[in-house]
């Protein structure tokens, strides 16, 4: 199967349950500063990011850092299950 907006929604129809909802029929492929690029190539401006998103733009270099040095100590992100200093 090709890897198109279309097949990607149709796997989606096929393995989502309907509760989750998607506003977009694009998929996004990836994505730097304000520009979202799906899976056919083509480019979006992104004004419907998460909030660190729109804050700091995708892949941003001190995000990033602070990403990978979490990495290097811990995964777990379940914080009511057990408790982390950087989520506090």
């Amino acid at each position: 199967m090709s890897k198109t907006n279309e097949s990607l929604m149709q796997r989606r129809t096929a393995a989502v349950p309907r509760g989750v909802g998607q506003i977009h029929p694009i998929f996004a492929e990836r994505a730097q500063n304000a520009t979202v690029t799906d899976v056919e190539g083509r480019e979006f401006i992104d004004f419907a990011g998460g909030i660190a998103v729109l804050n700091t733009g995708h892949l941003h270099p001190k995000v990033i850092a602070a990403v990978q040095e979490q990495l290097t100590k811990l995964t777990h992100t379940c914080f009511q299950v057990l408790a982390y200093e950087p989520y506090v």
